[in-house]
């Protein structure tokens, strides 16, 4: 695919899941949705209030939740401060999707986009989240830096990437510009952690424990991060979205996305804990891609990519 082939259909994305993020939000007046909470706390941050604190009683869509979201995270999320909660929900997600279609596409084969298919990048949209920012930071390393914002589930996608001194450098810097801001803030985060059932990991809810296979192939990049996520704390089902890093063909990724549909289907009919239908629905059948799929190299070193493929 030609650079501007890829640029007209990432802003096309961006700018149609941009605008139905926006709407949604509006609609059933969730405010921000996920990003609600690190603006409250980054106007908080900006009065010289202690953010932990002043936003401790937020509620956005008549829910209250949880305060355990990095001060990383509250300054990426500064610049959309001045607007409107829906329209910043949707610029928000908007840039999200679009940088996901230009990672998506860097290999110029468009059959990855069937990513946006997938049922967790619709949660993602409603909800606003940060999972298909997380995910192009899988086909981007250079965007190495946004997995401070939701560390739980951003340590596999940055230990899955080649490091490069730069994107890492920024990284850093952000973390340092955080304590500055607020020294006190991961002890305070974590004091705000829901309860331990919010969050839970695949591994540790049977059958997740078979996910342990996907270390038979460790050598393999994509085995290593299928591995890595299983074994941090995650909600369903938008942070699912990650593990659409792993399928390497067209019909791999086609059943992991019609797969993700009957595991909505299959928690909505039968209104059971969601968990264990991600597990079964999406982690195991990506597990079977790793094992499974024999075409390609083994993606074994962490070698940096060179700029200019990933342009």
């Amino acid at each position: 695919m030609s650079i501007r082939s890829r640029l007209l259909i990432a802003l096309t994305i961006g700018l149609l899941s941009g605008v139905i993020c926006g709407v949604y939000q509006q609609q059933f007046r969730r405010g921000a949705g996920d990003i609600s909470m690190p603006l409250c706390m980054g106007s908080a941050l900006l009065r010289h209030a202690d953010p932990y604190v002043a936003c401790r009683g937020f509620q956005s869509d008549g829910v209250t939740p949880s305060t355990a979201n990095p001060i990383t995270t509250v300054l990426l999320t500064l610049p959309l401060l001045p607007l409107p909660r829906p329209v910043a929900a949707g610029v928000f997600f908007g840039i999200a999707s679009a940088i996901l279609s230009w990672g998506l596409t860097r290999s110029g084969q468009p059959w990855q986009l069937l990513t946006f298919a997938a049922y967790p990048y619709w949660q993602a949209l409603q909800t606003v989240q940060w999972s298909p920012l997380l995910l192009a930071a899988f086909y981007i390393p250079e965007l190495i830096a946004v997995t401070l914002a939701k560390p739980h589930v951003g340590a596999p996608v940055a230990l899955s990437v080649p490091w490069r001194r730069w994107p890492v450098a920024a990284g850093v810097a952000l973390l340092l510009l955080s304590l500055v801001v607020m020294p006190t803030w991961p002890i305070q985060m974590l004091s705000g952690v829901g309860a331990p059932g919010d969050y839970r990991s695949p591994v540790m809810i049977l059958p997740g424990a078979l996910l342990l296979l996907a270390g038979i192939r460790w050598r393999d990049r994509r085995a290593r991060y299928l591995l890595l996520l299983s074994l941090v704390p995650q909600r369903a089902f938008y942070d699912q979205l990650l593990v659409f890093g792993v399928p390497r063909s067209r019909r791999a990724l086609l059943a992991l996305v019609a797969a993700s549909w009957f595991c909505y289907l299959g928690w909505f009919m039968f209104s059971s804990p969601a968990i264990p239908w991600h597990i079964l629905l999406i982690y195991l059948p990506a597990l079977g891609i790793v094992l499974i799929e024999t075409h390609g190299k083994i993606e074994g070193k962490a070698e940096p990519l060179p700029l200019k493929e990933l342009l």
